[in-house]
């Protein structure tokens, strides 16, 4: 490069003016075309890594599962405060029995699941707030035949206010109910988002690999840190007009915004996986509509004949396949932002 400039100077010299000028401005733009070029190179490969994650998780959804591979690759990371906030916007919606014994509870952007056992009710999260316990947990499970007073554990997935909000307002009206989360949760909810005011009293850690039975149903906890640090998902069984099937819950999948969470949740769907696997995980729920399609499935299951399929059964390949498309989404998100 040092000899190329020279030379340029040297003719300059020799000749007019006006080649001088052109001179010196071919070498800056030879120059400045050298910074794009080395700029653009970056680029180009951020955006071949990014088309490669995408087309994975796009392979891995087929046709069945596209609208997942949509929502988690573009519609959540993309337009959170437009299209994805039209599932986090509260709005009623009516309980309804989704496998002979679980039972949803909650409004369109947030859920609640019952869980009944032989020997008492399992409550998933919590809501939003008392008034929505009241409303939506109390009220529901009125509307279903099933009592509050038979509520033995409520868990509460992750330390975030929309999950939490109504924990306090159960756990002091049912004194023979237990919370359970994991100790991160515990540490962090005094400190949530919109959870001010709302913090039940410490009662029960859940431990990574932690087995709960109650009556004819174990559910085993696992500790899957990324949405927030302190959540937790569970693999309990259930069955549907008496066909077994197995549920996995994973308790946090909203598109995490740091670095470090997408990287964390990325590791916790990886080991996710293997175990969802070996215990036959066929069964999808979450606690957001956007992430299980709650809305569209409970509308099917209103008009639904005992013969046809459950839409919350995706089959164990296709549960395998989800996460693989969740997965490879985050890992596109990662190199969106990073």
């Amino acid at each position: 490069m040092a000899q190329s400039m020279f030379s340029i100077r040297e003719r300059a010299g020799r000749g007019p003016d006006v080649l001088r000028v052109l001179s010196v401005g071919a070498m800056l733009a030879a120059l400045s075309a050298g910074v794009v070029h080395a700029q653009e190179k970056p680029a180009a490969a951020k955006d071949d890594n990014l088309y490669e994650h995408v087309m994975k998780a796009r392979k891995a959804a087929g046709t069945d599962l596209m609208h997942h591979f949509y929502h988690r690759c573009f519609v959540d990371p993309n337009y959170t405060g437009t299209i994805a906030k039209l599932r986090k916007e509260a709005a009623p919606m009516e309980p309804l029995k989704v496998f002979d014994q679980l039972y949803f509870l909650g409004q369109n952007g947030v859920s609640s699941w019952a869980l009944q056992t032989s020997q008492g009710i399992i409550i998933f999260d919590t809501l939003n707030n008392p008034d929505e316990a009241k409303q939506y947990i109390e009220g529901g499970m009125a509307k279903l035949g099933l009592d509050p007073k038979q509520i033995r554990y409520v868990f509460i997935m992750h330390e975030h206010a929309d999950h939490f909000g109504g924990a306090k307002y159960l756990q002091e009206k049912y004194p023979g109910l237990h919370l359970a989360a994991s100790a991160i949760a515990w540490q962090n909810m005094p400190t949530a988002n919109r959870g001010a005011g709302l913090m039940p009293k410490h009662d029960i850690d859940v431990a990574d690999g932690q087995k709960f039975t109650l009556g004819d149903t174990t559910l085993t906890f696992y500790s899957t840190p990324g949405h927030s640090d302190g959540t937790i998902s569970t693999i309990f069984k259930v069955t549907d007009h008496g066909a077994p099937h197995v549920v996995g819950f994973f308790g946090g999948m909203g598109s995490p915004n740091t670095a470090a969470n997408r990287t964390k949740i990325i590791a916790s769907f990886k080991r996710w996986r293997p175990l969802a696997a070996a215990a036959g995980v066929d069964t999808l729920i979450a606690n957001h509509q956007g992430q299980d399609y709650s809305v569209e499935n409970l509308e099917f299951l209103k008009v639904r004949h005992p013969t046809d399929p459950n839409p919350y059964v995706l089959g164990k390949d296709a549960y395998q396949r989800y996460f693989e498309v969740q997965t490879e989404c985050t890992y596109a998100n990662l190199v969106r932002h990073e």
